[in-house]
């Protein structure tokens, strides 16, 4: 038999992921940095408070605590190198305990996340694929001013999230890329150096290259975790001539609402709806992102449908 209230809280998660409001999270940010010798790019980014939102609307396994940090970092490092306004979502999908992840980054860098877990099958172990099993990893970039997103999937193979996405960028983007990724239950931060898209073979030495990816895979999880990005750089790249950006702050936005909840509710139809009404006496449905609870009465549910019938013969009248 089909659950209902379970539907319409998947269906909910579906359309949910659009615009976002805004909470405050003055100290996160992400800052970009270039090699004036080099046509290679960096970003680093940090977070703490934007984590914090996360971990406290949720109680994550340890475990999966550190693998989904690790996800907000690398999806903050990738919507940088994207232009366009929209936002960028990286999902897994596997067969293991943890059967799916999801982070969101706006281009306006507001970032959520929420994962699905079988709590008495998630242990000790940080490792990957023993959280994941098998599967796959799907970027995908939305853009305001193109209905049909970009998606790449990638198999969730290697020993981290960063290895999985410089499989990516081999295999579908053929740039050369280092990712470092680092989170514990307080924060969350990350390094990504890349070539530039537009430079050739000719222009990136391979020297250079070598050098700047072998000092990238040298940062330990503490420079990433407790170091300002102007000292952890200095300490990395003293030897090269590389530049700092301005930083641009992250914050944490959930996009959820009761109006929201009310149109997936319209979109089930009345039929679906009145159903779970004599079952459950209620409908109900829990935010995954930031673990919102709405509830709707009898009451409720009839206003709802006579907003639609309203609406309906509005619009068709002459």
């Amino acid at each position: 038999m089909l659950d209902i209230s379970r539907y319409i809280q998947h269906f909910f998660l579906e359309i949910s992921m659009s615009h976002t409001t805004i909470s405050s999270s003055q100290s996160d940010h992400l800052q970009r940095f270039i090699f004036d010798n080099s046509p290679i790019r960096g970003e680093w980014v940090h977070l703490n408070q934007t984590w914090e939102n996360i971990l406290r609307r949720r109680d994550y396994p340890s475990a999966l605590q550190q693998l989904l940090g690790e996800m907000m970092a690398a999806a903050a490092l990738l919507a940088a190198t994207i232009k366009l306004k929209g936002r960028l979502v990286l999902q897994t999908k596997s067969s293991g305990p943890v059967s799916m992840m999801v982070v969101e980054c706006t281009s306006q860098y507001t970032m959520r996340a929420m994962a699905q877990w079988d709590n008495a099958a998630v242990g000790e172990s940080e490792h990957l694929t023993e959280l994941t099993g098998a599967g796959t990893l799907a970027l995908t970039i939305e853009t305001v001013d193109n209905p049909k997103p970009y998606q790449g999937i990638v198999a969730l193979e290697g020993k981290s999230i960063a290895q999985v996405i410089e499989n990516y960028f081999t295999q579908s983007e053929q740039l050369p890329t280092r990712i470092v990724l680092a989170a514990n239950a307080e924060v969350t931060a990350g390094l990504l150096v890349q070539q530039l898209p537009s430079a050739s073979q000719d222009e990136v030495e391979d020297e250079a290259w070598s050098r700047i990816s072998h000092l990238t895979d040298t940062v330990t999880s503490q420079e990433l975790l407790t170091l300002p990005a102007e000292i952890m750089l200095k300490r990395l790249f003293f030897q090269e001539q590389c530049r700092l950006l301005k930083a641009s702050p992250i914050q944490f936005g959930c996009n959820c609402s009761r109006q929201r909840v009310a149109n997936t509710i319209q979109l089930l139809g009345e039929k679906e709806a009145r159903k779970v009404m004599i079952e459950q006496g209620v409908i109900e449905v829990v935010c995954e992102f930031c673990n919102e609870h709405y509830r709707f009465n009898q009451q409720q549910i009839e206003t709802i449908f006579q907003q639609k019938t309203t609406s309906f013969h509005s619009s068709t009248v002459h």
